[in-house]
């Protein structure tokens, strides 16, 4: 009988000194794939949970993408 899936993590820090949000991943999470679709699920959960319709979170994603994404060194992402 074979086992299930191996159970992994993302744990999420706040350091407001800073103003950053900190990601660690348990040693078995490594694929950025994988990654990815555990943390939208979870804000598509989070979203749906605070009654969000689709199109505030369309909103919500557009209005913000480029402070994940942008080319300078203001992007969140780079200071993961």
């Amino acid at each position: 009988m074979s086992e299930g899936p191996e159970d992994k993590s993302i744990e999420l820090t706040t350091d407001y000194a800073d103003h950053t949000i900190n990601m660690k991943f348990s040693d078995n999470l490594t694929d950025d794939r994988e990654r990815g679709y555990i943390l939208s699920a979870a804000f598509f959960s989070f979203c749906a949970a605070q009654g969000l319709d689709k199109q505030a979170v369309i909103e919500m994603v557009s209005s913000h993408y480029d402070q994940f994404t942008g080319d300078n060194g203001s992007s969140l992402f780079k200071r993961l």
